[in-house]
C-alpha cells in the first residue's frame, strides 16, 4: 500500500468510521511514528470543528415559538416559578455535524479516487516512459550494429581496395616480366644470329689473328683480334684492361696509315675481359693496325685519349 492510501484512510479515522482489520492496520502505521498520518488526522478533525460554523442557522418553526410563549404565560402566573433548563437544539447541532461528516467522506472519497487515477496516470506513464526507454536502447542497438556493419564493409572495400592493388602491382610486374622475356628472346636470337656469323667469319681460310699488347697506362693488358679483310670486319677479345671510369668508354680504332677509323666502343668487366664484334669497316682503306683508346662514353670520331692496346697485321 502506498502512502497516498493511508492518508485516505486517515481521512475515514478522523470520522470514526474505520474499523476492523483496516482499524488494526491503520493504527499499527500510526503507531510505527508516520510523520504525515498524524498531522493529517489532526487537520481533519479541526476542519470538522470548524464546518458547523460555516454553515447558515436555521430558524425554528413558528409552532415552536407559540408553544415556549404559552409555557412562559403559565408559568408567571403561579405562585412559584417553575425554571426549566433551557432545551439545547441538539438535533440542528446533530444534522450540521452529520452534514460536514457527509460533505468530508464525499470530498475524501473524491480525494481518494482522485489519487488513485493519479497513481494510474502515474503508472501509465512510468510504463511509457519504460517503453519509450526500450525502444531506445532497442534503437540505439540498431544504431551500434548499423556503425558495426559500416566499419566492417569499410575494412572489408580498404581490403578489397589492397588486394586489388596488389593485384595491379603482380600484372605490372608480369608484364614487365613478359617484356624483359621477350627482350631476353630477342637478345637471344641475336646472339645465336652473331654467333653463326662470327663462327662463319672465323671459319674462312683468310681470317688473320692480330694481337695487341698493352701499351704504359695498361702494360699487363693484351687482346687477339680475329680480323676477317675480305669481309672488313672481325672479333675483339680483350683481357687484363683496367676498368673504365664513369662517363668512359673503351674504342677500337682501325688504322689505315697514319688515319684511324672508329671500329666500335666496350666496357670490360672486373678481369678486364670484352669481346667486341666489329661492324663492317670501309672497303676504301687497307688497315694495317689496330688500337684501342680511353675515351668519352658513346665514343668521338678521333682518338683523344690515352693509348692502352696496339697490334699491326
Amino acid at each position: 500500500m502506498n502512502h497516498d492510501d493511508w492518508l485516505a484512510q486517515a481521512d475515514i479515522y478522523a470520522l470514526g468510521a474505520l474499523d476492523g482489520d483496516e482499524l488494526i492496520a491503520f493504527e499499527t502505521h500510526l503507531a510505527g511514528g508516520c510523520p504525515e498520518c498524524e498531522p493529517h488526522i489532526r487537520r481533519t478533525r479541526e476542519a470538522l470543528t470548524l464546518l458547523p460554523r460555516g454553515l447558515e442557522p436555521l430558524a425554528p418553526p413558528a409552532s415552536l415559538r407559540a408553544r415556549l410563549l404559552a409555557q412562559i404565560d403559565a408559568e408567571a402566573a403561579g405562585s412559584q416559578p417553575v425554571i426549566r433548563p433551557p432545551r439545547r437544539r441538539w438535533w440542528v447541532a446533530g444534522l450540521s455535524v452529520l452534514t460536514a461528516a457527509g460533505l468530508l467522506v464525499v470530498l475524501s472519497v473524491e480525494l481518494y479516487q482522485t489519487r488513485q487515477e493519479l497513481q494510474q496516470q502515474r503508472e501509465a506513464l512510468a510504463a511509457v516512459r519504460a517503453e519509450l526507454a526500450q525502444r531506445e536502447a532497442v534503437l540505439q542497438a540498431g544504431q551500434q550494429d548499423m556503425q558495426r556493419l559500416q566499419a566492417l564493409v569499410a575494412s572489408l572495400q580498404s581490403t578489397v581496395a589492397e588486394r586489388e592493388a596488389e593485384l595491379a602491382s603482380r600484372d605490372a610486374r608480369l608484364e614487365a616480366e613478359r617484356r624483359e622475356l621477350q627482350r631476353i628472346e630477342r637478345v637471344v636470337a641475336t646472339l645465336h644470329s652473331e654467333r653463326d656469323e662470327t663462327l662463319r667469319l672465323l671459319s674462312a681460310p683468310q681470317v688473320r689473328l692480330v694481337r695487341l699488347t698493352g701499351q704504359p697506362p695498361s702494360p699487363g693488358a693484351n687482346a687477339h683480334l680475329l680480323w676477317n679483310p675480305n669481309a672488313r670486319t672481325g672479333v675483339l677479345l680483350t683481357s687484363g684492361l683496367p676498368q673504365s671510369a664513369r662517363g668512359r668508354v673503351y674504342e677500337l680504332w682501325a688504322i689505315a696509315g697514319s688515319d684511324p677509323v672508329p671500329a666500335g666502343v666496350f666496357q670490360v668487366d672486373a678481369a678486364g675481359q670484352a669481346f667486341l664484334k666489329l661492324p663492317a669497316l670501309p672497303r676504301t682503306r687497307r688497315f694495317d693496325k689496330f688500337a684501342v683508346t680511353d675515351e668519352p662514353a658513346g665514343g668521338v670520331p678521333k682518338p683523344t685519349g690515352q693509348m692502352h692496346l696496339l697490334g699491326s697485321l
